[in-house]
């Protein structure tokens, strides 16, 4: 065999394994594809969400919905899109009145009026399984409310199939106002 045959089987055998990856990268249109899913077979009422998407780190307990494959895949999403802004025109909500699909207002300012924050979702290797965390922020004295989800797809849908860390709140000094109002009307 000549030089110039083993340099070329070389070559070639390294551009196959190379492109033989298993998995291929998460690109943005498919997060934000996974999210539209997710906010329509869920029914979620996302008309106005803040900018920047929340971090969402990798617990123990989320590490036990995932493979070692998916935990892997996970991590590279963390370098690959820690960047990423929400942007306008990319999600999507149901308008029951109309019965339609409304853009997602993008606030850039998120500290007026209602408004929604989303994590970055934990999205598996197949694509499969998604953490993700919604929260409602009414910037307000009426508090908000959130959690992180496990979702599967299932027969094409997004299935909600557990919940972490769900959590209502509401503000403190007006319950405490509020408060001191009945306390005083009862005097």
């Amino acid at each position: 065999m000549t030089t110039r045959t083993l340099i070329i089987i070389s070559t070639l055998t390294v551009l196959f394994f190379s492109s033989c990856k298993s998995t291929p990268d998460l690109t943005e249109d498919e997060v934000y594809t996974i999210i539209n899913e997710i906010i329509a077979d869920d029914s979620l009422y996302i008309d106005r969400v803040c900018w920047k998407f929340q971090d969402l780190q990798l617990t123990d307990e989320y590490k036990k919905e995932f493979t070692q494959d998916d935990i892997s895949f996970i991590t590279g999403q963390s370098s690959q899109f820690k960047n990423l802004k929400v942007k306008p025109n990319k999600l999507k909500w149901y308008k029951r009145r109309s019965k339609t699909f409304e853009f997602t207002t993008v606030d850039t300012v998120c500290d007026q009026g209602i408004l929604h924050h989303i994590s970055f979702p934990l999205i598996s290797a197949d694509r499969q399984k998604v953490i993700i965390e919604f929260q409602e922020d009414c910037n307000c004295m009426l508090g908000g409310q959130g959690g992180k989800d496990l979702y599967e797809k299932q027969n094409g849908h997004w299935v909600r199939t557990k919940g972490f860390d769900h959590w209502i709140s509401e503000n403190k000094k007006w319950k405490d106002e509020k408060q001191l109002l009945v306390t005083a009307h009862l005097q």
